[in-house]
């Protein structure tokens, strides 16, 4: 059976710059060689140059600046698309709005909700709306983790779920030989630590890494910490308080900070040219974080060593000593033992063939697709 599956987010368009719409990219890039996959976002002005591979069908609905009015707008473009869709997987919108509107436009096909981050506390606020959601109008939740935290509480016994990893093309990351084409990393003698991500206060705590890398720098470790961040999701502001940082601690010749939006191609070369990719990620529950974080499972398809604060189900994922390290916390002290265990340990080559082996065992594109086909299978036909 060929399922038509229409996914649905307000916000999954280019550039493919936030975890919704690399999920919803992903996804229909994973499963486009065997269903036939359609997308219904809200959009006013986007280039639709670089639709994702394989999509079947782009529907449209003009973006009004609400969630919950693009999620009415979406129902209706959906129903009127002739799609026949067997299939609604909501990625980012409003689902306690999609949901009631489609059937009673009557829309027949079944609605999966996905979840890829933690449980928000705002969340209670709509719990009595979600559970008549959940009772009469969504046929199942999808979440990329078995760890679903306070989400199995809100769920009833028997709201169906399952699994959907978060889909890595392992074909594209991947190790590969690399130059280290910026002057700064020409020197063989610098190791180089790498973040890539926004510079939220929970996703990497400044002060706490830049004033672990003084320490180390200061106890001999020739290093270079690189900072990639999005110039369209972070303000100048944030970047030169890292800057002026860097340069009262005496290491702005040890830091390289890059404000810019990178290609998928560029990300790539950026992970094979770090010698560790660090996730300082203050928990239990850092703000809008995918969970798994997409970054983490890129770098281990690259074959790079990952160090990690332990939150969430990262630990799933990066197992210390096996494929990748763990920090407890991100105190300054940690820090400083995280990167250089990383960097010191006479394991690196084993970890970094572990993990590649481990995203390639559960993250690939053919596996994460032949798992949500069964998953979309046991809905249709009525099994849990």
């Amino acid at each position: 059976m060929t399922f038509r599956v229409c996914f649905v987010g307000d916000d999954a368009h280019p550039p493919w710059n936030h975890a919704s719409s690399i999920l919803t990219k992903r996804l229909i890039e994973c499963l486009s060689a065997k269903a036939e996959c359609s997308l219904a976002t809200a959009s006013s002005k986007v280039n639709w140059n670089h639709e994702p591979a394989g999509l079947k069908q782009l529907l449209l609905a003009r973006a009004s600046g609400s969630q919950s009015i693009d999620a009415v707008r979406l129902s209706v473009a959906a129903r009127n698309s002739g799609g026949g869709f067997d299939v609604f997987h909501l990625v980012g919108t409003n689902a306690l709005i999609f949901s009631p509107t489609s059937k009673l436009l009557g829309t027949k096909g079944r609605i999966v909700r996905h979840i890829f981050t933690p449980y928000d506390a705002k969340d209670r606020t709509v719990g009595p709306f979600r559970r008549v959601a959940n009772r009469f109008f969504i046929d199942s939740y999808a979440f990329t983790t078995p760890r679903i935290g306070q989400w199995k509480d809100e769920l009833s016994p028997r709201t169906k779920r399952f699994l959907v990893r978060p889909p890595i093309d392992c074909n594209f990351y991947r190790p590969q030989a690399t130059k280290r084409a910026e002057p700064e990393l020409a020197d063989p003698g610098l190791r180089t630590v790498l973040y890539m991500g926004p510079l939220m206060p929970t996703r990497f705590p400044h002060e706490t890494v830049l004033r672990a890398v003084k320490r180390l720098v200061e106890n001999g470790v020739k290093l270079r910490l690189v900072i990639l961040t999005s110039a369209s999701r972070t303000t100048l502001e944030a970047c030169e308080r890292v800057l002026a940082l860097s340069k009262s601690l005496s290491i702005s010749k040890n830091v390289l900070l890059k404000r810019v939006d990178l290609t998928e191609l560029e990300r790539i070369s950026w992970y094979n040219s770090a010698d560790v990719v660090i996730f300082p990620y203050v928990g239990p529950e850092p703000e809008k974080l995918a969970d798994p974080p997409f970054g983490i499972l890129e770098a281990m398809a690259c074959g790079r060593i990952v160090l990690s604060s332990d939150v969430l189900s990262v630990s799933d994922v990066v197992r210390e000593g096996l494929t990748g390290f763990l920090l407890q916390n991100t105190t300054v002290d940690e820090l400083e033992r995280g990167i250089l265990r990383s960097l010191q340990s006479t394991e690196t080559v084993k970890v970094a063939k572990y993990a590649r082996e481990k995203i390639v065992e559960n993250f690939d594109y053919p596996k994460v697709a032949t798992d949500t086909l069964n998953a979309y299978g046991n809905l249709l036909n009525g099994q849990s």
